[in-house]
């Protein structure tokens, strides 16, 4: 996301996807397929899903920097990543593909499956 000098920078939106959840590609080359979410780029508004858009990279072997040993070169294959508007969540519920809303529960919004109507209580990160 290239900018110009004197131009603001945009509105960042907050992703309802994070890392670890379950999502399934609904369009695109991939389309069908499901994997975990391993990282997101908010700021470009993609994610990177394991196992899915696999491009391969040519690395020249050389020296890594700030040490001694060699980085072997070859093909190196990698999860490119894939626009957020591109993948849907998979509620742990359901397990059906999703959107999440937000309610008001007590004094704090819950995100909550708006297919089967149950609170999305995500794992706890290990």
């Amino acid at each position: 996301m290239r900018r110009r000098r004197h131009e603001p920078l945009p509105h960042v939106r907050a992703l309802d996807i994070r890392s670890g959840d379950t999502v399934v590609v609904i369009s695109g080359a991939e389309r069908g397929k499901r994997g975990v979410v391993e990282r997101t780029l908010s700021a470009e508004q993609r994610i990177v899903v394991n196992g899915i858009n696999i491009r391969k990279r040519h690395q020249r072997a050389g020296a890594r920097r700030g040490g001694t040993t060699a980085m072997q070169g070859g093909v190196i294959d990698f999860p490119a990543p894939l626009h957020y508007s591109n993948v849907q969540l998979i509620c742990l519920n359901c397990d059906q593909p999703t959107r999440l809303g937000r309610r008001l529960e007590g004094d704090h919004f819950v995100a909550y499956c708006k297919r089967c109507d149950q609170a999305y209580l995500r794992p706890p990160r290990a």
